[in-house]
């Protein structure tokens, strides 16, 4: 395994993760190959980026992904990252095998396109930019509802809003994102997850579910039981992580932003957590 270039002063997963669920039988992890890919382009991660790695590529004795079949659900705060994180693993999984699919999904059209724009700077970058797909738009369509970004060894990444119905009829995916989870309804699950049933990886199909908590207003109730699951032991082909505060914090206590934000205050400064109060 290649020798990180994050300081050891970085905080661990379990220092940052109030909820670590890790599947049963992981016995090596496909992580390794993802970090040193994204060290050639130029990317490093912060220690827990490097925990949850490990532990979402993680693999059974059999060679497949411990968490193909129960997914892998990230409960953690906005700006915290996490598009940038699971981009970068996609991006690299991409290179890794040619011809993989993958399916990125929000519930708003407005988050989709988003994420996209996010994604297609990364895959602009300078050293992720000469594996594009040849020709005139370098492999990345943008017209909406046909949003892609193409590799050159014929692996795609495509993106579209459920609420538009994208998703619906795919086959032969390999790794799904349903971004904004915290909304997302079983009649969308029953819809695309099938999609996962004929994938060809080597490892598996992988689902990745990535929200905050869900608001009472929200049909949340997809997310909360895959929580609910989590922490009550009974998830063994699953991978839970939630950065959360303690359940009776003052949300005035700069303490408590740390423990539920571990960009804070770093990357997220002070006054943005207070504008976030005051507005």
């Amino acid at each position: 395994m290649p020798k990180s270039a994050t300081p050891s002063s970085t905080p661990r997963l379990s220092e940052v993760a109030r909820h670590v669920v890790i599947p049963k039988g992981i016995v090596t992890t496909g992580w390794p190959a993802v970090e040193a890919k994204c060290a050639e382009m130029g990317v490093q991660f912060d220690g827990w980026q490097q925990g949850l790695g490990k532990v979402a590529l993680g693999k059974r004795k059999d060679g497949k992904y411990a968490a193909t079949v129960g997914g892998v659900v990230l409960s953690i705060p906005r700006q915290v990252g996490k598009t940038f994180f699971v981009g970068m693993i996609l991006i690299a999984l991409c290179l890794l095998f040619p011809g993989l699919t993958v399916v990125w999904t929000a519930h708003r059209t407005r988050t989709s396109t988003k994420t996209f724009q996010t994604m297609r700077g990364m895959a602009l970058r300078k050293k992720v930019r000469p594996h594009l797909a040849p020709g005139r738009s370098e492999g990345i369509r943008t017209t909406n509802g046909e949003q892609e970004i193409r590799f050159r060894n014929d692996s795609v990444i495509m993106f579209g809003a459920r609420e538009q119905g994208f998703g619906r009829g795919f086959d032969q995916v390999d790794i799904e994102v349903f971004d904004e989870a915290q909304i997302l309804t079983e009649r969308a699950v029953e819809d695309m997850v099938p999609a996962a049933n004929q994938s060809s990886h080597p490892a598996g199909a992988l689902l990745f579910f990535m929200g905050t908590p869900p608001r009472p207003s929200d049909p949340g109730e997809e997310f909360t039981a895959r929580r609910s699951k989590a922490l009550s032991g009974r998830a063994t082909n699953m991978v839970y992580v939630e950065m959360s505060a303690d359940p009776d914090a003052s949300l005035d206590d700069p303490a408590q932003w740390a423990k539920a934000n571990p960009s804070f205050p770093e990357r997220t400064p002070r006054e943005s957590m207070e504008r976030m109060r005051e507005q």
